[in-house]
């Protein structure tokens, strides 16, 4: 994981727990619960445009295959005992 998305993940589950904290209250603020809440909802947008970017680039990225490949071990070729 990135250093980016770590940090990113820490201040989301901080501002949730304030936004928690805050509704719990007698009297909470709403003025103060709504910013907070627009904050949350921007990280977390934040958080899931990392995760796309990671998961496009992990479904792109080469991978290595051999070129040949065979149904079944009869197809494969004999082994002749060098590598």
């Amino acid at each position: 994981m990135s250093r980016r998305f770590v940090t990113l993940l820490e201040r989301a589950a901080r501002i949730r727990e304030l936004i928690e904290r805050e509704q719990q209250l007698p009297a909470p603020s709403a003025t103060r619960l709504m910013r907070m809440k627009q904050l949350y909802l921007h990280l977390s947008a934040n958080l899931r445009k990392l995760t796309e970017k990671r998961l496009v680039a992990m479904a792109s990225a080469p991978r290595f295959r051999p070129q040949l490949v065979f149904r079944d071990m009869r197809s494969a070729p004999a082994f002749s005992g060098r590598w």
